[in-house]
């Protein structure tokens, strides 16, 4: 499978172009920043809660690198594919690298744990926090300057 390319995402009706919001992108981060620190705090007593917290971190700090740049996903069946599409496409070099390609991983997981009650091991929860952490901050540092409050 050839890798995604946000013009043939554009193309394809997977993502939409919007005016970039800087502001709001930032105010994504900060919460998936959060998303993180809960899934951290639930890792003892609620690992499927923890795991969804460490997905929905990862996830929505690629949909603010997405509004940063003018991009968001179209409403239709397979959006969260899309945004994995997006990070692979756009997030997926360096460092980075190896994070960004366990998204789509992380996803097909979350989804088996609402699912198919997939439990969620220590081992799993904790590889996949790392892969989380690392990408919101790769979107945090690939994130123009955030604004200053007036």
């Amino acid at each position: 499978m050839a890798k995604a390319t946000v013009a043939g995402l554009l193309r394809d009706g997977r993502i939409e172009q919007l005016n970039p919001d800087i502001p709001t992108a930032w105010s994504r981060v900060d919460e998936a920043k959060t998303h993180l620190v809960s899934s951290a705090a639930l890792a003892a007593t609620d690992p499927t809660l923890a795991y969804v917290a460490l997905y929905d971190a990862a996830r929505k700090a690629i949909a603010a690198h997405m509004q940063a740049h003018g991009y968001r996903v179209t409403n239709r069946p397979g959006a969260h594919q899309a945004v994995g599409l997006y990070a692979d496409a756009t997030l997926a070099s360096g460092d980075a690298l190896p994070h960004v390609r366990a998204f789509d991983r992380m996803r097909q997981v979350r989804n088996r744990t609402e699912y198919d009650q997939q439990p969620v091991t220590k081992r799993l929860l904790s590889t996949d926090l790392g892969h989380a952490q690392a990408i919101v901050s790769a979107v945090e540092a690939a994130l123009p300057s955030r604004p200053h409050s007036p």
